[in-house]
Parts: C-alpha cells; structure tokens; sequence
C-alpha cells in the first residue's frame, strides 16, 4: 500500500459506519484505528470507544465491584484500557457468551454497511487479478474496545 495513512474520506467512511452502530448500541462513544492498522493491506481493524456504564445496562449485568471502583475513579490502568471483549468486565455468570455474540452482530453489521459504501469513502487495496489490477475494498474489523 502506498500510503498507509487514512485520508479524510476513508475516515469519514468509517465515522458513518460507526454512527449508524451507535443507533443500535447507544453504548458506542467514537472510534479509532488499532496502533498496527497501517500493517495490513486488506483488513482495517478499528476499536470501538465504550461507555462501560452503559454496556452494563445494555447487557443488564452489572459491572465486578473492584472494577467499578477503578473505573469510576479513571485509574489509569483500567481507564481507556484496551479490551477484545464487550462482557470482560462484567459480572457475568460463567458460560455467558452475550459479549462474544454481540461483538460478532457488531462485526457483521459493520462490514454489511460499509460494503455499502460509495467507493470514494471505502479505503481499498490493489488485488492482483486475472484481468488486472483492481482497487478492492478492504475488510473492515472491529479489533476491540476502549473503555470510558
């Protein structure tokens, strides 16, 4: 990829992706691209900003104690920290997979409204075909979450 930085239009892109999400999950704050997005040609995996409050009223588990505590006091390990689960912090009874499952709605989601995309908003890499080369849209990913 030539230049692996987002342009503006890319971004927008995304911005429209996740505000579409934020109607579903009103739990969903903003977003941002994971550290290492420049690294993959085909995928773009972003976090999602989240309201962890919210998450736990969304799920309507509530949030560890301990957790809470540091969360409401932005303890800076836990304050912005970075998760690959929406049910990590929560109270969750064990075999509870509603995190997992409404992260795999969100992903599907995501990727379904920005196929749908006009191309100019939809960051693209070179596919080697056949016929020749073609701008092909890449993938995108929800990576994980940012808690807030």
């Amino acid at each position: 990829m030539e230049n692996n930085e987002l342009t503006p239009n890319e971004i927008r892109g995304v911005d429209l992706v996740v505000k579409a999400l934020t109607k579903k999950y009103k739990f969903i704050l903003g977003w941002e691209p994971d550290k290492k997005y420049r690294e993959y040609d085909n995928t773009l995996f972003i976090h999602l900003k989240i309201n962890y409050d919210m998450v736990s009223d969304y799920f309507g588990i509530r949030i560890k104690p301990s957790i809470k505590a540091r969360l409401n006091d932005k303890d800076y390990d836990w304050w912005g920290r970075d998760l690959y689960s929406l049910s990590a912090f929560l109270d969750e009874p064990e075999g509870y997979d509603g995190g997992y499952d409404v992260k795999k709605q969100m992903s599907n989601l995501a990727k379904e409204l920005y196929n749908r995309l006009p191309p100019q908003l939809q960051r693209t890499y070179v596919f080697p075909s056949f016929g020749g080369d073609q701008d092909t849209p890449v993938s995108l990913n929800i990576h994980g979450f940012i808690v807030y």
